[in-house]
């Protein structure tokens, strides 16, 4: 007994200890730990910003959570949230590495802050505040590509990441307070404003708060940067491979409202047809649904490349207006933008669309994937928007835009062709349409293009620098002895740190803490010159200059203005192709009822147009 009162003595002395208080006087205690690379710093994982999103409040808006009076252990990573894993390459890292590493449940909504040093509420830091990214269907802060220690103790910031909701938990809409949509944007936001009220006790700058994230994480921060709901509580946003414009990334509500028939019909809770939705049913049958049977059907209204099943809509709430006039008419938030893209950003979701071309047996001996121009064709059948195959003229344009020009045409020509159709069309155009909105509304915008394949990735080579790459050298990990990298990269990985930072802190990434300025100038991107900093290794830069001009400019100017102009000048509606995008129906799928070609037709198609 007298052990027990020691031992329960020396706990709470412990806590007395380490304890912080939040504003509404709830109690909690993190660890001191080192960093992956020796160095000092304290962390506070699994602290919940909401109640447990379960029973009647799935697919609501979050809930705040309610104070609490017994300290918080806040040492243990939390769950992540519902979602599906890759299985697809079995073990391997490249792919694994994404797949949540904590135990999935519904109460998942947590947060995690990394503070260089020892808790000191007097400091007033930058804070640093990450958003996941995974198609909006996956994804997790607890990933070991996430660690946030090494950017923290690095760069003197407070790193915090939070998880949000996903797939048909996060996102599913059908236009009511049991099922509002973008419940996961709601998620994000509630975490923000736990930040801006909190992180002062933890050494935070609540004033300095930048929103970073990279593919549906961009979009999700860009998403904010739209919302008049969330714009109070951040002060900068960097978006890495992914805006809200992207085709993906937000869907119409008619076609939010149609995947919920299509969920009904597969997990067999009816046979509703989409001429005649009850919508009070399809409510019923998903409350009631196990979370691993919404997840085992949730690709069930998918039927086209870089098709997430789940994701934003524009609900007259948290997004009042498509991404696209906000742009065309400044609706967002005029700050300091830091944003780019990576030089292959496709290929990691091409490999997955087209097993028939890119086999898993022969993935990691072969390179010779596309040899010729009929391979290259029936790819490009697959890949493009259904709507675009239905017009000869809109095809016939793309392929003239893209067709490689040098002679001979070798296999590797047809693979970057492909791969730069889709990673235009998906991600870099949107991210420079951003940039460029930015900058004409007045923002501080910088770019940047990521072109270094890193030595520990272990995808093929001739896969190039992958979506999501340079996510590795933002959190530091080539100084993790685990990794292989070489000094040069650890060097590089440094400056991106630095530049994150000093946009964090100043939101000029070239101005250091001490007010001295980095050796590199990145100068602002603006709608002349359109200048941007190409991130790669020392070796890799020419002699004379690291930095370029306009990033894809002519073939983004080819999906941004020439395509859409050409489409309306002959009467054809040509948007971003979302009303027909993936519904598949014995009913015919489309909502205007028109029968969806099959890839032999749109095959057919190309092959005529391309003549």
């Amino acid at each position: 007994m007298q052990c027990a009162l020691i031992l329960s003595a020396l706990i709470l002395q412990s806590w007395t200890l380490d304890l912080i208080y939040l504003h509404d006087g709830s109690p909690l205690f993190g660890e001191e730990v080192v960093s992956p690379h020796g160095k000092q710093l304290t962390q506070f994982l699994g602290i919940p910003f909401a109640e447990p999103p379960i029973g009647n409040l799935r697919f609501r808006k979050p809930k705040p959570k309610s104070p609490w009076r017994t300290p918080l252990n806040a040492t243990i990573l939390p769950n992540s949230c519902i979602q599906s894993n890759d299985t697809y390459f079995g073990e391997f890292y490249g792919s694994t590495m994404w797949n949540a590493n904590t135990p999935t449940s519904e109460d998942c909504l947590y947060l995690n802050i990394y503070i260089p040093g020892k808790v000191d509420a007097s400091k007033r830091l930058a804070v640093m505040v990450w958003v996941y990214g995974g198609g909006f269907w996956s994804g997790t802060s607890t990933l070991d590509v996430y660690d946030g220690r090494i950017l923290a103790v690095e760069e003197n910031v407070i790193l915090v990441s939070m998880n949000y909701r996903v797939s048909m938990l996060g996102f599913l809409y059908l236009g009511r307070p049991e099922a509002p949509g973008n419940m996961g944007l709601w998620d994000q936001q509630v975490a923000l404003k736990w930040v801006h009220k909190n992180i002062d006790v933890f050494g935070g700058d609540p004033g300095k708060i930048t929103l970073f994230g990279e593919s549906a994480g961009a979009a999700s921060v860009n998403m904010h940067m739209l919302s008049a709901r969330s714009t109070p509580y951040f002060q900068r946003a960097i978006l890495q491979s992914g805006a809200a414009t992207a085709p993906w990334a937000i869907e119409p509500r008619d076609v939010a409202l149609a995947r919920t028939v299509v969920i009904y019909n597969a997990m067999k809770c009816g046979n509703m047809s989409l001429q005649n939705p009850d919508y009070d049913k399809i409510l019923y049958c998903l409350q009631r649904a196990d979370a691993d049977l919404l997840r085992e059907n949730e690709w069930a209204p998918v039927r086209e490349f870089a098709d997430f099943p789940w994701v934003p809509v524009v609900d007259g709430d948290f997004l009042v207006e498509s991404a696209q006039t906000s742009l065309r008419q400044g609706n967002f938030k005029h700050t300091q933008l830091l944003a780019g893209s990576n030089m292959d950003e496709s290929i990691y979701f091409i490999v997955y669309q087209l097993p028939n071309i890119f086999p898993v047996q022969d993935f990691f001996t072969k390179n010779d994937f596309v040899p010729d121009r009929h391979t290259w064709l029936k790819a490009i059948s697959d890949l493009l928007p259904r709507q675009m195959i239905k017009s000869q003229l809109a095809l016939a344009a793309i392929l003239h835009e893209y067709e490689p020009a040098n002679l001979p045409v070798k296999a590797h020509d047809w693979l970057d062709s492909m791969e730069k159709m889709l990673g235009d069309y998906h991600f870099t155009c949107n991210v420079n349409e951003m940039a460029l909105a930015h900058t004409k509304h007045g923002g501080d915008t910088y770019y940047y293009y990521f072109t270094h394949r890193a030595s520990a990735q272990t995808w093929p080579r001739w896969m190039g620098t992958v979506h999501g790459y340079e996510i590795n050298f933002v959190f530091g990990e080539p100084y993790n002895k685990r990794f292989n990298y070489t000094t040069e990269e650890q060097e590089l990985s440094s400056r991106f740190m630095r530049y994150w930072a000093n946009f964090a802190r100043t939101g000029d990434p070239n101005k250091n803490e001490d007010g001295t300025y980095t050796p590199d100038v990145w100068p602002k991107y603006n709608a002349q010159s359109m200048e941007y900093m190409n991130l790669t290794v020392e070796s890799a830069y020419p002699s004379s200059r690291r930095t370029g001009h306009g990033p894809r400019r002519k073939n983004c100017a080819f999906w941004k203005a020439y395509l859409p102009n050409l489409m309306a000048a002959v009467g054809q509606f040509f948007a971003h192709v979302q009303n027909c995008h993936s519904l598949s129906l014995d009913e015919g799928g489309c909502p205007d009822g028109q029968r969806a070609r099959t890839p032999q037709e749109r095959l057919s198609y190309i092959a005529t147009s391309a003549i």
